[in-house]
């Protein structure tokens, strides 16, 4: 079997201009840009990225316009969609965070829960047994955890074969 993997593209330098209000309320197609902000990012790539402010010339109100693969949330998109394929590759909820912590974007068990719980409410059938439904394998077993020594967090890939029980 062979994995396509398409994940969000962060692009900090292509933030659209808006041609409306961001308010649903709002019918005005007057806005311009009232303020670049950072914004701290955990993302496998950028730390932070630059996001627009814009002010509605009717309403006054302002309102984020974000790049491509960046929203509201702490975490990109692309981390999101690595976070929920490690999960459908089999990984615990607790092995995708040291994972991801070990690419060095920590995000924690309840987050990767709460993101893949996400992802399945937006696309049916995500479920693991669905996207490997029919495919047959020997006993193969995989998962992530850390250790303390010398101070230090290690952080360790065990893979077990359950029918010779190699590890």
């Amino acid at each position: 079997m062979r994995f396509h993997l398409l994940l969000a593209k962060v692009e900090p330098k292509a933030i659209p201009v808006p041609s409306k209000c961001g308010y649903a309320d709002c019918t005005s197609k007057q806005v311009r840009l009232h303020q670049p902000v950072n914004k701290a990012l955990r993302d496998t790539v950028h730390e932070q990225v630059e996001v627009h402010r814009s002010r509605c010339l009717k309403c006054r109100r302002t309102f984020r316009v974000y790049p491509p693969g960046v929203t509201h949330a702490q975490s990109s998109e692309r981390v999101k969609g690595l976070a929920v394929m490690l999960y459908l590759l089999g990984l615990s909820y607790g092995a995708v965070s040291l994972a991801l912590e070990s690419l060095g974007v920590p995000l924690s068990k309840t987050r990767v829960y709460e993101t893949v719980q996400a992802a399945a409410a937006r696309v049916p059938g995500l479920k693991r047994e669905e996207v490997f439904g029919g495919m047959k394998t020997k006993a193969m077993g995989g998962d992530l955890t850390s250790v303390k020594c010398a101070g230090q967090w290690l952080h360790l890939g065990l893979s077990v074969d359950s029918l010779s029980g190699l590890t």
